[in-house]
């Protein structure tokens, strides 16, 4: 199976930032300059992430979505406060190839269908940022949070799961606030547990810091893409050593 490196850029008022556990954000740069540079560095496709609340400034969100579209040659997701059919609309009209529904899915599963018979599963990336929850000291399960992780949906994360496998979802999107910007490698418990659960792709976020944490994900079955931030905004590595790295390692990329 050919896998994918997938670079995300998380937009705060038209900056790309980067933080810790979803918190001490660190300013990276334009969105538009970052995409473009990332295109040319070989990455898979882009993710962009609107995390000041999304689409609430919709002319602003729209008009670097057009203009990172028109700079890059590779697949777009966009997310962030997608709450209908109309943004949908507006987002691919702007160049979005794929629309990441986080928040809107946990409020209104029924939005997950509507996108399905008008637009076909494969536009849809179902997010989900989950944390773990525990009782008296001990770990319990996975909570999922809402509004760029800040507010407890308290859903157990296996409870949407289930409801995503009955629906449909065409892709998952998993990040651990745990792991969020650490660099201290992925949460392989709940990746583990959630591969050998779900048939469908999954797109791994939260704690790549070195070569070897991200090799370690590809090696889980069903694990088809990992998201990576941290390590590319502050130049650790570019994405075509990865590349190269993972490559040498037995995990097959486009070059």
């Amino acid at each position: 199976m050919i896998k994918r490196l997938i670079p995300c850029l998380d937009l705060f008022n038209g900056r790309v930032i980067k933080g810790i556990n979803f918190n001490n954000l660190i300013d990276i740069g334009d969105p538009v300059d970052v995409a473009s540079y990332y295109n040319d560095e070989g990455a898979d496709e882009i993710v962009v992430l609107d995390i000041t609340a999304g689409l609430e400034n919709k002319t602003q969100i729209f008009s670097y979505i057009n203009k990172i579209s028109s700079k890059i040659s590779i697949p777009l997701t966009v997310g962030g406060g997608v709450k209908s059919l109309n943004d949908f609309k507006n987002l691919f009209n702007c160049g979005a190839d794929k629309i990441s529904l986080n928040s809107s899915i946990l409020e209104n599963f029924n939005i997950i269908k509507e996108v399905k018979y008008k637009y076909g599963k494969q536009c849809l990336v179902a997010a989900l940022d989950v944390k773990k929850y525990y009782l008296n000291n001990n770990f319990y399960y996975w909570n999922i949070y809402k509004k760029s992780g800040k507010i407890n949906s308290n859903f157990n994360l296996f409870d949407i799961l289930i409801k995503f496998c009955n629906i449909g979802v065409g892709e998952l999107l998993l990040t651990s606030i745990d792991k969020d910007g650490t660099k201290s490698g992925y949460d392989l418990e709940l990746v583990n547990k959630i591969a050998s659960f779900l048939k469908i792709n999954i797109i791994v976020s939260g704690g790549g810091g070195n070569l070897l944490s991200l090799l370690n994900i590809f090696k889980i079955k069903n694990i088809d893409a990992i998201l990576i931030a941290s390590i590319l905004h502050n130049k650790k590595y570019t994405i075509f050593y990865i590349k190269n790295f993972l490559f040498n390692n037995g995990v097959f990329f486009k070059f």
